[in-house]
């Protein structure tokens, strides 16, 4: 790291982060940082492929799949750009993770999708990030999904930088048309939408997209592009897409390319899946709501896992809530529920595995929960009614997707990765060993043993029954339409797998409920259900017919029940019913099964005719190599053939160098045939070439630019200037600006600061300089004040949501008097400059699990404790040291109604302690400060008078006041508010008008107050409290006024953008010694706390 810091490049940066006109931060130097933390538990070593169109990073036992990664993409990538009408203006990079848990040690997207004041405007990287989800099945279409996602950002959003800054000022295109596109391109009409989309239509009335959640958004997204392709063809996506990119407005491009409006196609599109529901309908069953067991205490819309224990006493889940999870136990003679094992960390805008926690009862009260715990595979053994729990670690494997204990406990069967191929694998919990079972390219699933035996049965897209044939060697041949049923003898040396089912459908999820009946799930009529499977005579039948998928379930044999999820009003929900109840059912095909079908059944019938085309072929040269006449010997030269044993130079004579003369070039006389454009892209893609692999190196890129303003307390209106720069990884950061006022006389501020994210620790250096000029012409008053500061940080993350920091640190003040009439008549000993030095330190713990839930609007809690304490270094500085506490919660009290509150404590101690000054609002425009004029004033400049303690006062915001109104080396202030986003409120009533989108009516209450000595909440204080002293006199007398110490104010306010700049009005009604003063009218730019 060390080296890197010296490179000449790095030093080129650093320069231009303090040169750029136009730099990036966060539009909020002054504000408080929190954040998320990411945590690296290993090192990527990074490589990688190149070709035509991608570049595909790799590191340590990946390389085998990014050779077939970039291959893969390659043989789509015409079909991908077709589909979109775009063609991308540089390779795309490809970051391949060997699993999902390593994908999330990444730093890229760190920073999240927070708030600043206006003027941003966002670099689109031509770059995704990939993770290898547990089999080549999903994804092959994972890989496509993440592409066709980028290749449509950069389409509508940017390729260049002019589309980049024109987006910026653009609104918004929503999620369901940008990710749900990109989804149709990589699923296309698959089962899940088909569901969701089913399911939506029957149980939503509102036709308004804007306001789903990002899943639901994604899924209803893909529908509709569905839809599109299916009725208007697939030319349309395209047209729509394209049209899009130049008019910023999806509802316009998609009316003004189908030619009807878009309220109708709205409505042509719920009809298209309604009339699929009432055909449904017909002949499938809805699950009955009185029948759902799961209760609402896990507050979440996922359920992973499902399982009865062996007694079918107790049946246990687990609850997903972004990278969270909760398992729960369910009683089933009382149908009480337990809260048994939490884990996971929330992740928000980040990949996190849904697979996990799994479960398996190893007793009747003895539950095996298997997740990750500090990036290792691990199983967690609890008790029902126990305290404490057994952790066994797993090596080697990677991506687990099934898992379940033996009868007794000491033999798991599980389906995993090592070295990206999914296998069946044995784990032995006494050795803590794992076995591996089967070793091939296929994908595995959801393997179990039959009933007191060791023959395990499981779920493969293999298209042999041979143990030793090794599977498809590329990933476009990997078959992802047919799973079938598989049996495997550990007792046996046999080369041969058991073969249960042959369908053209999905099955998955076998359970044997006893050695001669086997229940599992497909999807053979379109619809995930139930089905069986009897031994005997090899035969299946379908035994559900329910009109949403069962995602999971779990037979209770002993008591005769079965527990299935499926889903119901977009959520998921565990039902129960009687296994008397199940009835062999015949249902129709789906409409969208049948269409899978014929796609299924073509590309079967053209493989077949490649294959038989070949063997005719191969047959055709060898009849020919037989019937072929043996040719004489020719011991003769034909007529003007050339002999190469008696060969003469036509010319004899030597080159003339000095006086060559070129041939003239033969005209081609063959006419130029088959050199289309489309012939020749056929021949460049036929030429494309992979090399590498390649070492990785720091590249740097520009993630955003900010150019807006800032309304200093001091210094007024003042421009400041943003950049903000990362390499590909995100792993080294560079973030530097510089606010300078209109007036270009009240000073300026430049920052500058690098992060190191790649280890373990995180390592920051910063350098910021301030610097504060006042005038006053009538008193030829002219003071300078600078204040400049070397930091470097060390933070250790704990988790996604904790994290501590350490940053020692350098800062220098220095005071010059300018005052043209001290060169005249100085006076003696008086010094009109002034350089204080400290070094010292500064310690935070920081919180943070909010996240994002709309503009202006977070959910969740932060908190930050800081401890700085500055030691003097010279003679002219003197110590202090500071403490604060800044604690905010954010509370949805139910739709469209947040509550959101702030506490912040801070306290200057030391021999030369600081102020808080009480009052106003950041960014606030016509804003007034109350100044006093005295020596006490933390405002008075003056000549002669050094008030360098300026560059460290702290402005703390109380609407409804002027700045200054209290001031003390103490500060306590509450705030609390009620948050109205109209656009949530208004679900019904989409708007492309960024004001209305963006408006917010709040309500609040804000209390505070600041003080030296003596608190506010004891009845003599410093604000209640004088002292009166005549000089001279040896009186003096004490005086209270009964004044109230505490500030207050109520009132309201709208937000919302303005001219590119997020703008708040407020209206408050001061409280001031329990009195309503008159109305403060506020207008200022910026975020809320």
């Amino acid at each position: 790291m060390l080296k890197f810091l010296f490179k000449p490049s790095l030093f080129y940066l650093l320069t231009l982060g303090i040169l750029l006109p136009s730099i990036n931060t966060n539009a909020q130097v002054y504000r408080e940082e929190f954040g998320k933390n990411r945590i690296q538990y290993k090192y990527f070593n990074w490589q990688f492929l190149e070709s035509n169109n991608f570049e595909v990073y790799y590191y340590d036992g990946g390389k085998d799949l990014a050779s077939k990664t970039i291959e893969y993409l390659e043989s789509d990538f015409s079909r991908i750009t077709e589909a979109m009408g775009y063609f991308p203006y540089s390779k795309t990079r490809i970051f391949l993770y060997n699993s999902i848990v390593d994908k999330q040690q990444s730093n890229v997207g760190i920073r999240g999708l927070d708030f600043t004041i206006g003027g941003q405007t966002n670099f689109i990287k031509a770059q995704v990030e990939v993770a290898f989800s547990g089999d080549f099945t999903a994804y092959k279409s994972d890989l496509i999904y993440s592409v066709s996602e980028m290749l449509v950002n950069e389409m509508l959003f940017g390729g260049n930088i002019a589309e980049m800054f024109q987006s910026a000022f653009s609104n918004p295109i929503p999620t369901w048309f940008t990710k749900g596109v990109s989804a149709y391109i990589a699923y296309g009409w698959d089962r899940q939408s088909d569901d969701i989309a089913r399911d939506y239509v029957l149980s939503k009335e509102s036709t308004k997209f804007n306001n789903l959640n990002e899943d639901l958004s994604i899924v209803v997204g893909q529908s509709i592009w569905n839809f599109i392709a299916q009725k208007y063809g697939q030319r349309s996506v395209s047209n729509i897409l394209n049209l899009a990119r130049i008019i910023r407005n999806e509802e316009s491009s998609i009316g003004k390319t189908l030619g009807i409006t878009y309220p109708q196609f709205v409505q042509e599109w719920r009809k298209y899946y309604a009339d699929f529901n009432n055909i449904i309908l017909e002949n499938y069953q809805v699950a009955p709501s009185s029948s759902v067991i799961s209760s609402d205490k896990a507050k979440v819309k996922k359920i992973s896992d499902l399982k009865f224990n062996r007694e079918g006493t107790l049946l246990a889940y687990a609850s997903l809530d972004n990278g969270k999870y909760d398992v729960r136990v369910i009683n089933m003679n009382s149908r009480d529920e337990l809260l048994l094992f939490k884990g996971g960390e929330k992740l928000l805008h980040q990949e996190f595995n849904e697979n996990y926690p799994l479960l398996s009862w190893v007793d009747e009260f003895t539950l095996a929960i298997l997740s990750v715990i500090d990036g290792r595979n691990v199983i967690t053994i609890k008790r029902v009614g126990a305290r404490g729990e057994q952790v066994l670690p797993i090596p080697n494997l990677s991506q687990i997707q099934s898992f379940e204990f033996k009868e007794g406990g000491k033999l798991a069967v599980m389906t995993a990765v090592i070295n990206g191929v999914s296998d069946v694998y044995l784990y032995l919990v006494n050795r803590g060993s794992i076995r591996r079972v089967t070793n091939d390219r296929y994908d595995d699933r959801d393997a179990s043993f039959l009933p007191s035996s060791n023959i395990i049965v499981f779920s493969s897209n293999r298209s042999s029954d041979s143990v030793y044939v090794e599977g498809p060697n590329t990933i476009k041949e990997v078959n992802v339409n047919q799973f079938n049923l598989y049996t495997y003898d550990l007792d046996l040396v046999d080369s041969v797998f058991g073969k249960l089912t042959n369908s053209l459908a999905i099955d998955a999820t076998p359970y044997a409920l006893d050695s001669e009946n086997l229940f599992y799930l497909s999807d053979q009529q379109g619809i995930n259900n139930l089905y069986k499977f009897q031994m005997k005579d090899s035969l299946s039948s379908q035994m559900s017919s329910y009109a949403l998928s069962l995602k999971d379930y779990s037979l209770d044999p002993i008591n005769n029940r079965l527990a299935f999820i499926t889903t119901q009003d977009s959520e998921d929900v565990i039902v129960l019913q009687g296994i008397e109840d199940l009835q062999q059912a015949f249902t129709p095909v789906t409409p969208r099964r049948a269409f899978e079908t014929s796609k299924i059944l073509a590309e079967l019938r053209r493989k077949r005719l490649i294959e038989s085309n070949v063997k005719d072929t191969v047959r055709a040269n060898a009849i020919g190599e037989i019937a072929k006449p043996v040719q004489p010997k020719i011991d003769s030269l034909k007529e003007g053939a050339i002999d190469t044993d008696n060969y003469v130079f036509k010319n004899e004579s030597k080159v003339d160098s000095k006086n060559y003369k070129f041939e003239k070039p033969t005209e081609n006389t063959q006419p130029a045939v088959g050199r289309s454009f489309l012939s020749i892209y056929q021949n460049r893609q036929a030429e494309n070439k992979i090399r590498g692999p390649l070492n990785y190196e720091n590249r740097f890129q520009t993630d955003n630019v900010i150019t807006t303003f800032v309304i200093d307390e001091i210094r007024s209106f003042s421009q400041l200037l943003e950049i903000q720069m990362a390499d590909y990884l995100e792993n080294h950061r560079f973030h530097g600006g510089v606010l300078v006022p209109y007036n270009f006389k009240s000073g300026m501020d430049i920052f500058l600061e690098y992060e190191y994210l790649k280890e373990r620790f995180d390592v920051r250096a910063k350098y910021y300089r301030k610097s504060i000029r006042r005038e006053d012409r009538n008193t030829l008053m002219s003071q300078r004040y600078n204040l400049n500061r070397f930091e470097v940080g060390l933070a250790l993350p704990q988790s996604s949501e904790w994290r501590f920091e350490l940053s020692p640190f350098v800062s220098q003040t220095k005071f010059i008097d300018q005052n043209p009439l001290l060169l005249l008549n100085a006076p003696a000993n008086i010094i009109p400059e002034r350089t204080a030095s400290y070094v010292g330190f500064k310690a935070s713990i920081v919180y943070d699990d909010s996240f994002v839930a709309g503009v202006n609007v977070h959910e969740g809690t932060r908190a930050k404790i800081t401890y700085e304490s500055h030691y003097k270094a010279n003679a002219d500085a003197v110590g202090f040291n500071n403490l604060e506490v800044d604690l905010r919660h954010y509370e949805k009290l139910t739709k469209g109604v947040y509550l959101a509150g702030r506490f912040f404590y801070g306290r200057y101690g030391g021999s030369a302690p600081k102020q808080y000054l009480l009052g106003g609002v950041d960014n606030w425009a016509f804003n007034k400060t109350i100044s006093t004029g005295d020596e006490k004033d933390p405002l008075l400049f003056q000549t002669l008078f050094d008030n360098s303690d300026i560059l460290f006062h702290q402005f703390t915001n109380l609407r409804g006041y002027d700045y200054n109104s209290f001031q003390g080396k103490n500060v306590l202030t509450l705030s609390a508010e009620l948050r109205f986003p109209i656009s949530q409120l208004l679900e019904g009533s989409d708007t492309q008008s960024a004001f209305v989108r963006n408006l917010q009516i709040i309500g609040f209450y804000d209390l505070g107050s600041a003080w030296q000595d003596l608190s506010p909440f004891k009845e003599r204080n410093n604000l209640n409290t004088v002292e009166i002293q005549e000089d001279g006199s040896p009186f003096s007398a004490v005086i209270n006024n009964f004044s109230n110490p505490w500030l207050q104010s109520v009132g309201g306010g709208m937000r919302t953008m303005f001219f590119g700049f997020y703008s708040r009005m407020d209206v408050a009604w001061p409280i001031r010694d329990f009195t309503v003063q008159t109305p403060r009218f506020q207008l200022s730019i910026g975020y809320d706390f």
